[in-house]
């Protein structure tokens, strides 16, 4: 084996916006990472002014993709929309016998490292998808509720994520999910249902607040670090519940269209350097509620809170990257099986785990 603690490591997709914090993050805590993506003079960039290497090269190429997979020990993956980017990379990292970390939150993408679970075992490598905001969160936090009851049967998830830049990547995974439909989990399976219905009001420490469904791969993270057979994942909505049940399957029905979905995602694109205005109140934080009720109908709630979301990805993932590099993992888990549940409090600005 090549892995070792001190361990050499790529990170594609670095010129994007959260890439290009991950960079920078890396380097702040000594590392190199090699650079890597498709535009070289980005790259030539981002490489002079941080003092690394880089690398060009799209992943359609795979000769030179399994060539850098196969020269590292570990890929940070960090290009989307991860649908549709990550099995190019997990395969390579496969191939090559380097671990495989991304930072996605879609559920396509941790059903393709389901998938790949033996064949990682069998090389003695890792995949864990989902090492940023708000994954990383939520498993952690979905895991230490469900380890204060006895027997969980069903577990709530609430997102409100704070963010200070648009990333058009993450517009563009968005607009792919929502077009696709809502999920929830029942039984241990997947349901799809239509996106906005569910949505209600969900009071937390005496303040209500709008929640709708929502299909984030906290779905399909919280079963596989939990196994709990019934999952909501919601996100606090601007929208009143029957506005939200009303108005937005109409919004999914639009997005099924192609030209329309691309259009959105082109407009996204052309903003993605524009800053977000900050909400009002001057709470500037991202926050996670989970709630966890057993067989006998016990519950027990906590709230966790955190930073601005990319800043929180960028030190979220490196540290994985750290922790990745420095235990012998193999297979297909998540940043909470793999790290531990209190993974998320080793991160930068994080504050609980506060009972509710």
């Amino acid at each position: 084996m090549k892995h070792s603690a001190d361990g050499s490591w790529l990170l594609y997709g670095a010129t994007g916006y959260t890439g290009t914090l991950i960079a920078e993050q890396a380097v702040k805590r000594g590392h190199r990472p090699i650079l890597a993506g498709r535009n070289a003079e980005k790259l030539r960039v981002l490489g002079k002014r941080l003092g690394l290497t880089w690398w060009a090269f799209p992943l359609e190429d795979q000769s030179t993709l399994f060539k850098a997979a196969a020269s590292v020990d570990l890929v940070l993956h960090a290009a989307g929309p991860f649908a549709k980017t990550c099995e190019p990379m997990m395969d390579a990292c496969l191939a090559g016998k380097s671990h495989y970390l991304d930072i996605s939150n879609e559920i396509p993408v941790l059903q393709s490292a389901q998938a790949r679970h033996h064949m990682a075992e069998g090389n003695g490598v890792s995949l864990i998808p989902g090492v940023g905001f708000g994954t990383v969160a939520s498993n952690c936090l979905a895991r230490h509720v469900c380890e204060q009851l006895a027997e969980p049967v069903s577990l709530e998830i609430v997102l409100s994520p704070y963010v200070a830049q648009h990333s058009a990547g993450a517009a563009q995974s968005t607009l792919n999910t929502i077009a696709h439909g809502g999920y929830v989990r029942r039984g241990g399976a997947l349901m799809s249902t239509p996106f906005g219905s569910g949505a209600k009001h969900i009071r937390i420490k005496n303040r209500k607040h709008n929640a709708l469904p929502v299909p984030s791969g906290d779905l399909e993270a919280a079963y596989m670090a939990t196994g709990i057979a019934h999952i909501t994942v919601f996100m606090v909505s601007p929208l009143h519940p029957i506005i939200a049940r009303l108005a937005l399957p109409l919004v999914q029905k639009l997005l099924g269209w192609e030209t329309f979905r691309q259009r959105l995602a082109q407009r996204a694109d052309a903003r993605s350097t524009v800053s977000v205005a900050k909400p009002a109140g001057g709470n500037h934080r991202s926050w996670l509620w989970a709630q966890v009720t057993d067989r006998y109908g016990n519950m027990f709630a906590a709230k966790l809170e955190t930073g601005e979301g990319y800043e929180f990805t960028a030190s979220a993932s490196v540290l994985a990257v750290e922790r990745a590099l420095g235990q012998r993992l193999s297979g297909t888990m998540t940043p909470a099986k793999a790290f531990g549940t209190d993974f998320v409090l080793q991160i930068e600005g994080v504050r609980g785990y506060n009972t509710c």
